[in-house]
């Protein structure tokens, strides 16, 4: 994504993210409890267009699984006459999104009627009092913008600078506060959200960083290695869950839940189903696929390297990312931690 802030900010997936993303798709799938609870307290019944919004779409597939089962659930419980209520769904992701990937999923499935919105969902995406149901999976560990350089990681859950930690920290309160006010405008009273948050797993988040780290000190230089800091944060259940934020929005908690995501890979591994290069591979694609933008910006910023060498130590990188992966892989975690929640935009009586 494109900014006014001369910090680096957060860009659109990789083009093979659709088809090494099957950690997220997990997730989607563990809240579809959740969807049905949103669902059980959602109310729309005087509303001529039920709007849906999806927000960090990223490039379709797993968007559409959720989106899916959302108007599924939405027909069987509520009984709608789509001659009286008509669903329409709103895309939203960064301008910088491979658009043309979500384009084509959508082109190939036909059963909603769906547009796309290039917007950061940091901010409004939505006319006010619009919105009936607002989901997104995997996508609220992104921040708005970089906060500052971290000097000792990539990542700042593996870091051990306080103050680094602290402007992080701050940095995702903000974003998570702008998240949480621009839904609220943009929900009808009595519209709900379903939030889908990947959470800090401190050991897990520390051991892939390292990883990520001890590869690019094999690489880049001084500066470049201080440029390259992932604008992420993964939120604890209670920077989540706060409830004097919702109620400053007007929002109601219905559910909260920190759930674990098991993959199936490590599992398949132990049972010889697969082996160590291909656990190692499916990994490194997915991780590359979603994080590869902060380290190819850390290259392009310092206007050190021509673009065949950046290519080729973006290449590089990746190579001993999945020689890294065989080495430790029984040190790591397949499973993800998430967040999830529903909320209720409360009706002013």
């Amino acid at each position: 994504m494109s900014s006014n802030n001369s910090r680096p900010v957060i860009e659109g997936m990789r083009q093979e993210y659709n088809t090494n993303s099957l950690c997220q798709r997990a997730a989607v799938k563990l809240s579809v409890d959740y969807i049905r609870q949103a669902i059980d307290v959602l109310e729309i019944e005087n509303l001529p267009i039920i709007i849906i919004g999806d927000y960090g779409s990223s490039h379709g597939s797993n968007s559409v699984y959720a989106i899916q089962f959302i108007i599924e659930a939405l027909k069987e419980t509520k009984k709608i006459d789509e001659n009286k209520q008509q669903i329409f769904v709103v895309h939203n992701d960064l301008p910088t999104n491979d658009w043309a990937s979500l384009f084509e999923v959508l082109a190939n499935n036909r059963s909603y009627h769906g547009v796309a919105s290039g917007r950061s969902f940091y901010e409004q995406c939505l006319p006010s009092n619009s919105l009936a149901f607002g989901y997104t999976s995997i996508s609220l560990h992104w921040l708005s913008t970089k906060p500052c350089n971290i000097s000792d990681q990539c990542l700042v859950h593996s870091s051990r600078n306080e103050s680094e930690i602290n402007e992080f920290r701050q940095k995702a309160a903000l974003d998570y506060a702008h998240f949480l006010e621009y839904r609220s405008r943009e929900l009808v009273p009595g519209g709900v959200l379903v939030l889908v948050i990947l959470a800090n797993s401190e050991k897990d988040n520390r051991d892939h960083a390292d990883l990520l780290y001890r590869c690019a000190q094999e690489l880049l230089s001084p500066q470049e290695l201080l440029d390259y800091t992932l604008p992420i944060y993964c939120r604890s259940y209670s920077e989540c869950v706060d409830r004097d934020l919702f109620e400053k929005f007007g929002l109601e908690l219905v559910k909260a839940d920190a759930i674990n995501v098991k993959s199936d890979l490590g599992e398949k591994l132990r049972n010889g189903e697969i082996t160590l290069d291909y656990l190692a591979q499916v990994q490194t694609a997915a991780v590359r696929a979603a994080c590869e933008y902060p380290l190819k910006q850390a290259l392009i910023s310092n206007k050190q390297r021509s673009t065949e060498e950046i290519v080729k130590i973006l290449d590089q990188y990746w190579d001993l990312h999945e020689k890294g992966m065989k080495e430790q892989s029984y040190d790591f975690n397949t499973d993800m931690m998430v967040i999830d929640l529903v909320l209720k935009k409360k009706i002013n009586k």
